[in-house]
């Protein structure tokens, strides 16, 4: 039996891309069941990708993704990895202008606060999550998101990844419709 294909988390949605997003049966039974529980709801109280700007692609699986991450070192940078990730457009690389701003989203303040975020970067690096460029003077100045998905299977084949974990993410990729990567599939 030939190998499920992963769904690509980075293909633009229709609402994203402009078109209208068609409606699913899902949908309209969802839309239906949120009508019964909620029966006063307002439209205008929910934030919708397609009203506005600033807003990312994110992979469904990216909490076990974030787990994952943070099992890896007792640093815990998945909230590093997940700020970033909200900066990335579909190109995947990410401009970091400010390492502080960057730091006080990903959860530091306070006179540690670019460090600590510098050393989540670096243990994000040395696991394949990003690649980094430095400025001069020695910020992070740019960052290139790689597929998660493939580095957390290349970490499960150097006997990092626990079971449990690897479960979890092949079960949830399974759930939405993507399969697992076939081996073949990398490059």
């Amino acid at each position: 039996m030939a190998p499920i294909k992963p769904v690509n988390p980075f293909i633009i949605s229709a609402a994203a891309s402009g078109q209208k997003a068609r409606t699913t049966a899902a949908m309209r039974r969802r839309l239906k069941l949120r009508k019964e529980i909620w029966p006063d709801f307002e439209e205008s109280m929910l934030w919708r990708r397609a009203d506005f700007v600033g807003f990312t692609t994110v992979p469904r699986t990216m909490p076990i993704i974030i787990r994952i991450i943070n099992s890896l070192d007792k640093k815990s940078a998945g909230s590093v990895y997940f700020e970033l990730w909200c900066r990335a457009f579909d190109d995947f690389l990410v401009e970091v202008k400010d390492e502080y701003e960057c730091a006080f989203s990903a959860g530091y303040e306070g006179q540690r606060a670019v460090r600590t975020w510098r050393e989540r970067v670096e243990v994000l690096e040395k696991f394949g999550f990003v690649w980094t460029k430095k400025a001069p003077h020695g910020a992070y100045r740019y960052v290139l998101m790689l597929d998660p998905h493939i580095i957390i299977e290349k970490l499960k084949g150097e006997g990092k990844i626990s079971e449990l974990e690897d479960l979890a993410l092949k079960t949830q990729l399974i759930s939405i419709g993507g399969g697992t990567r076939d081996q073949s599939d990398k490059t």
